[in-house]
């Protein structure tokens, strides 16, 4: 029997979405895409329910969007980290009586939270910030661009949420399986240390937004 290799890959690598990418309602999938459904209408040809996010196929016939579809095309922005941790939790309902007084049932609301570590890296050869400094901070910040000649221009703080795109397994071969962990998120606090002598450290937290999390299989394209 031959051997299986769903899972060959090692390092886990994070993108992520701001929110500000095109809302589709017309026209079909491109190869190779991923989506957020945030609508779906009652003769959808769309994979999955609403607040879920799904991968067009990798070649042939696409998806044909219908009246009441309305999907997210998620633009992925790869961000540089140092760790990665995600936590799921389901509380349990104290539904005891005198007859069984300590059984619990589960809520059936999952949360989903995380954080990343060594973000907004600087190359000191160009100068610049990875553009998920920009995307993450904005997320708290009014962003503003001085061209030191006169020239502003003022980005208002982004409350947008974001979408967060976690392949498990990189460094696979061609027929091997991707592992992704998606998640639409909001990001709900940022901390920056600037210690002297140390690199920078910096890491945000985040919580589940409007939608679920999903693990994804597809082949490697």
């Amino acid at each position: 029997m031959a051997t299986q290799r769903r899972m060959t890959g090692t390092v886990a690598h994070v993108f992520f979405d701001n929110g500000h990418g095109s809302v589709l309602t017309t026209g079909s999938t491109v190869a190779n895409r991923k989506y957020f459904i945030m609508d779906k209408g009652p003769n959808s040809n769309l994979p999955l329910s609403a607040g879920m996010i799904f991968q067009s196929p990798l070649t042939g016939i696409q998806i044909t969007l219908t009246t009441g579809d309305r999907v997210y095309l998620i633009d992925e922005t790869r961000v540089c980290k140092t760790s990665a941790s995600f936590e799921f939790s389901d509380d349990a309902v104290d539904a005891g009586d005198d007859c069984h007084p300590s059984a619990s049932i589960r809520s059936g609301v999952v949360s989903f939270s995380g954080s990343l570590e060594g973000l907004f890296m600087y190359d000191p050869v160009s100068s610049d910030f990875e553009d998920a400094t920009w995307e993450i901070l904005n997320k708290y910040c009014t962003m503003v661009e001085d061209t030191g000649s006169g020239s502003y221009t003022l980005t208002p703080r982004d409350e947008n949420q974001s979408y967060l795109i976690c392949e498990l397994n990189s460094g696979r071969e061609p027929g091997q399986t991707v592992n992704y962990l998606f998640a639409p998120i909001i990001f709900t606090s940022a901390s920056l240390a600037l210690a002297l002598g140390d690199p920078q450290n910096k890491s945000i937290s985040f919580q589940l937004g409007e939608g679920e999390p999903v693990f994804y299989q597809v082949p490697t394209a």
